[in-house]
């Protein structure tokens, strides 16, 4: 596990420019936010405790608050998805399935990758357009907007995995 720490590091402010400096600044539409940035809670290894992805994901969520000025919003979902995340890999995965050190979209196949990205997501974007929201009143807008967000947030993970696999991770089945 020591040895996926730098792995780990230059994807974690690769991720962070990219929310930065592309998805936060591009203005699709009113209806989608598309959020990058939780897919490095998503890949971190399969057997990092779950204190530790708690751990990781305030800090790094706290780290996209201050730069959007959001005002603990992403620490909070991302501290959620920190806890969640050992729950949702041990339902999507069926059981005796022996996986890789970390989470692989050619190892686990795109199926699977889909579903645990998009479960993800959905708690991430729910939970944090609640919280921005701060109401109820425009329920039928605010699913919309996490509907379409979600989609696009997944689509974008993908390209994202796809552009910076290594070749050596690549396996076409």
């Amino acid at each position: 596990m020591i040895n996926q720490i730098p792995i780990n590091l230059l994807r974690f402010f690769l991720l962070l420019m990219a929310q930065l400096l592309i998805f936060s600044n591009v203005n699709f539409s009113s209806f989608i936010n598309p959020y990058v940035f939780p897919l490095f809670i998503l890949l971190l290894p399969f057997e990092t405790p779950r204190w530790l992805l708690m751990l990781l994901g305030f800090f790094a969520g706290l780290a996209l608050d201050v730069f959007l000025g959001s005002t603990g919003m992403h620490a909070a979902a991302c501290l959620l998805i920190g806890y969640l995340r050992p729950f949702l890999i041990s339902i999507i995965t069926p059981k005796g399935t022996e996986f890789e050190i970390n989470p692989n979209v050619y190892a686990q196949g795109l199926t699977w990758f889909v579903v645990y990205l998009g479960v993800a997501t959905t708690v991430y974007l729910t939970f944090y357009f609640l919280v921005e929201a701060a109401t109820f009143l425009n329920l039928f807008f605010l699913v919309i907007k996490i509907v379409l967000s979600v989609i696009m947030s997944v689509a974008f993970m993908l390209i994202f995995l796809y552009l910076f696999s290594s070749k050596k991770q690549r396996r076409f089945v």
